[in-house]
């Protein structure tokens, strides 16, 4: 699970992250897809994709291309890899320039993830590339089962996408298509043959927050599982061993829990010690495979994948009697639905499930206290291993994801501002603020101050241990800032009370006119206490309106009060709460009016003159 969806729409405004391109950088020419399946469930992938550079973000995109594989279950050749300039002319791509790597990780023991990077040199915009290659399914990921996806964008144009699938006629298939023209089969003797074609000549331009393409796009799904139990029966056939107890492991789970007791305590020592101990290697299920290595494997080599940081856990929770269960879940992308079609190519990661607590963990979230899931794991389906049922994740609510932040900011005469700002926080928002701190190097607290506060800022951070997983998480900042104020006239106050978030971003970014596609819009309890304390001589000239604002789900009320004549105190308390982790393009409609409002109330500004710009 990568930083992605991680960070959602938290930090996006400190980040500077934009809504998408309106043009986008390259199309697709031609991108042809032959399958062919065996009774095992093994098969053949031909496929000749051509991309055309639209600008120099194109370049950047695709100068380099890569191709995952899992040894001994894959193998994949290159039949051809060329540039087509706009004159006609082909450069092939030298197989001297090919290069190999295993996986993320150089390190011994789990050498069996495959990167093969192909490089195209010298490209230009108006040049095509074009890769055909050959892909062997040797051995199913899942015996005598098939199973694949195809996932397709309207973002990118695309001109000429066919999907080709044979398989024999015995083999009963379930697809789940949408988008997509053709279907019905045709039988020739012993096999059938399936055809799928797509185009889309104008590219849809991406909404900010939306939801994963795979929920509303044009996708097709086909596999031989019967249902969501059978596939999970198959993920047990896999994995039933891997979880083997061995005297290190029991001696480990022993040492960790000493002198605890109560299971559910046994039970976060436990998570912890998997969390911050076992280092994740990001292999998805797809692309690395199914299968999880040995829990003693694992913890001989200190580091896995989401699957066997699952394993590791479920041995240590085995030794202390506390069941638990792998979990499919979709994270690394915004995917909030499953197919009608029984695939696990519909997950991309594995969380645990504790049956005695009704509770969700994933270790592979470093910054995840135990019992907090991050929000890209919150409010999504997931298939429990152990049952073969169904269920969702819970959501995040305003009770469980908390961001308070209190600010004293202290004006100069100089122009100077003088800021203290606590922030406390808990929950899935924490998660997000504690990844984004610990992502600070060491001695660039005033470049990270910058960031947030703008140019000249410069301080210190107390940002404590973001990897201690005790809640609350707590950050420190004291700092300066020149130039905050007008010093020979009047001025409006920007806000100069440090906060690692945004309210108008947590309403929904840029709030575009319309949406197209549902879109996200998790739950959050946010809150601001900022005071401002002006230099002696300076007239607070007007100050903002108190007032309460709502739309469905959502409340904000800005509170100002004049404490002292050159003294004012804001207080901001965001609260969103939403029954579910999405939102239709129809709710956003109702509410929409709301939010500008809303986001028309934090602009608001305290009017002040300096004594230079005073009438006499």
């Amino acid at each position: 699970m990568g930083a992605g969806l991680a960070t959602l729409w938290l930090l996006a405004a400190m980040a500077g992250v934009g809504v998408g391109s309106p043009a986008p950088p390259y199309e697709v020419v031609k991108d042809h897809t032959d399958i062919e399946v065996s009774a095992n469930g093994s098969f053949i992938t031909s496929r000749e994709v051509a991309y055309r550079i639209l600008d120099s973000r194109g370049i950047e995109q695709l100068h380099e291309r890569q191709i995952a594989f899992t040894q001994g279950y894959e193998d994949v050749s290159v039949v051809a890899a060329y540039t087509l300039k706009a004159n006609g002319q082909r450069i092939d791509v030298p197989r001297s320039s090919y290069l190999s790597g295993f996986g993320q990780t150089s390190q011994p023991g789990f050498r069996d993830d495959v990167i093969l990077s192909l490089f195209y040199p010298n490209l230009e915009v108006g040049d095509s590339l074009v890769l055909e290659t050959v892909r062997r399914q040797i051995i199913p990921w899942f015996a005598n089962r098939f199973d694949f996806r195809v996932n397709l964008s309207r973002t990118i144009p695309a001109h000429d996408v066919e999907i080709d699938l044979s398989a024999p006629a015995s083999m009963t298939l379930a697809f789940d298509q949408s988008g997509l023209d053709g279907g019905p089969p045709r039988t020739y003797g012993d096999k059938k043959r399936w055809v799928w074609s797509f185009h889309n000549d104008t590219a849809v331009t991406p909404e900010s927050d939306a939801v994963s393409e795979t929920d509303y796009g044009p996708h097709l799904a086909m596999t031989s599982f019967t249902d969501w139990a059978d596939a999970a029966r198959a993920y047990r056939e896999l994995s039933h061993d891997a979880a083997a107890l061995t005297p290190e492991i029991s001696a480990l789970a022993d040492q960790q829990t000493n002198g605890i007791t109560d299971k559910r305590a046994q039970a976060k020592a436990l998570y912890e010690w998997v969390s911050k101990n076992i280092a994740y290697v990001e292999i998805t299920l797809g692309a690395g495979g199914f299968t999880p290595h040995a829990a003693k494997d694992i913890l001989s080599n200190r580091f896995g994948d989401c699957k066997d940081h699952v394993v590791l856990l479920e041995a240590l929770l085995k030794v202390k009697g506390i069941d638990s269960a792998a979990t499919l879940i979709s994270a690394g992308t915004a995917a909030y639905k499953l197919p009608t079609a029984a695939t696990p190519h519909a997950f991309d990661h594995a969380i645990t499930y504790l049956p005695a607590f009704d509770l969700y963990l994933d270790s592979t979230a470093q910054f995840a206290p135990f019992g907090v899931l991050p929000y890209e794991d919150t409010g999504k389906p997931v298939l429990d291993i152990a049952t073969g049922e169904l269920a969702h994740t819970p959501t995040s609510t305003p009770a469980t994801s908390v961001v308070r932040a209190t600010g004293q900011v202290t004006l100069g005469a100089d122009g100077s501002a003088q800021g203290v700002s606590k922030i406390t926080t808990s929950g899935a928002i924490g998660v997000n603020i504690r990844a984004f701190v610990q992502g600070v190097p060491s001695g660039e607290d005033s470049e990270f101050l910058r960031r947030m506060l703008g140019p000249g800022v410069d301080g210190t951070l107390e940002r404590g241990d973001p990897t201690n997983l005790s809640e609350p998480y707590v950050l420190t900042a004291k700092y300066r800032q020149p130039g905050a104020i007008s010093t020979s006239g009047p001025g409006a106050l920007q806000d100069l009370a440090l906060k690692p978030f945004s309210f108008t971003q947590l309403l929904g970014g840029g709030l575009p006119a319309t949406r197209g596609s549902d879109y996200i819009c998790l739950s959050v309890l946010a809150e601001q206490n900022a005071t401002f304390t002006f230099p002696a001589g300076y007239r607070l000239m007007a100050i903002p309106d108190s007032q309460v604002l709502t739309a469905e789900g959502i409340r904000l009320q800005i509170d100002y009060e004049r404490t002292s004549p050159q003294t004012v105190e804001r207080s901001t308390t965001l609260r969103i709460d939403h029954p579910q982790a999405t939102c239709t393009p129809d709710y956003y409609a109702h509410v929409h009016g709301a939010l500008d409002k809303m986001a028309n109330a934090l602009r608001e500004q305290i009017i002040y003159r300096s004594p230079k710009g005073n009438a006499p």
